[in-house]
């Protein structure tokens, strides 16, 4: 039971393994998508259908009726990643070695939907995956496996979200070994040192620059690609695609301090801009965005005051 681009890696580790290949994948229903709106399948669905695997679509208005054929095929094990609908007891009874997730964070850590994200904007040094029972509370299910990971400097959540799609991939099929041999004994959570992440927003990628300049270089990378960290000059909305801080810094927070280096002041240090893209164009050099977009030293970003 899978749904994103996160969850079509551990579909394919599933079949290159040739052991665990799924009777059934269920996804969410199609949608539209891309500029033409084309209804088209999930990207787990699609991924099915190549693979020449059964699929179905679960909605809350189909959920029972799902439950039910799922139920009448007597599974050795239910594998959930990324699905998107809450499994309910009626669904975690149904196979005899459990319902199997992959989360992508070392559990207690960073439970909840945008694990990835909390992962770069709290600076830590490393992350991974966990394979855990699902029980009825969120990603609180005792754990069966994990694998780690370092977060590079460079790494955004697009990029950590690729590698961490493969590492659980990898785990699941390690896991699912342990669960059927008997070598992977679960073992119950503890309490969770980080809060529940929440589902990211677009209004989460706007710039603060009261807040410190390291802060906002994390926010950058963790809203990388979606939904992108953005600011505004002149009243245009710029999206901000890469930034590193830098520690002394003299300016107001939101003043652009420099043109080459492109700086912008923060509460503390400066944001040192490397490329940004305005609304509508591709990301760009702060050369080449200047070449059109003219700027002076002392130029306020940020929201307008009314």
């Amino acid at each position: 039971m899978g749904t994103p681009d996160f969850a079509v890696a551990s579909l394919d580790a599933l079949h290159a393994s040739g052991r665990y290949v799924p009777g059934l994948v269920v996804s969410q229903p199609d949608r539209p998508r891309g500029r033409g709106r084309h209804t088209v399948p999930t990207p787990v669905r699609a991924r099915a259908l190549e693979y020449g695997i059964e699929t179905r679509q679960m909605s809350k208005q189909n959920y029972a009726e799902v439950v039910a054929e799922l139920a009448a095929l007597e599974p050795d094990v239910v594998i959930v990643v990324a699905f998107g609908i809450i499994i309910k007891r009626d669904l975690l009874d149904l196979p005899r070695l459990g319902c199997v997730n992959v989360h992508a964070s070392l559990l207690p850590g960073h439970r909840g939907v945008s694990p990835i994200q909390a992962a770069i904007l709290a600076g830590d040094a490393q992350t991974g995956c966990t394979t855990m029972h699902i029980d009825e509370g969120i990603d609180t299910g005792d754990i069966l496996l994990k694998a780690a990971t370092e977060i590079l400097p460079s790494d955004t959540a697009g990029s950590l979200s690729d590698r961490l799609a493969d590492i659980g991939g990898a785990l699941l099929v390690r896991t699912l070994d342990g669960l059927f041999d008997g070598s992977v004994t679960p073992v119950a959570q503890e309490a969770s040192p980080t809060p529940y992440t929440k589902k990211i927003r677009k209004r989460h990628g706007e710039i603060d620059w009261s807040l410190d300049a390291a802060s906002l270089a994390r926010r950058v990378r963790a809203m990388t690609p979606w939904p992108s960290a953005f600011t505004f000059v002149g009243g245009n909305r710029v999206i901000l695609t890469r930034a590193e801080p830098v520690a002394d810094c003299g300016g107001e927070a939101g003043t652009l301090v420099s043109l080459d280096p492109f700086r912008v002041a923060c509460g503390q240090g400066c944001l040192e801009i490397m490329s940004l893209k305005p609304e509508g164009k591709k990301s760009m050099s702060p050369n080449a965005f200047l070449a059109g977009h003219p700027l002076e030293p002392g130029q306020r970003f940020g929201r307008e005051e009314v």
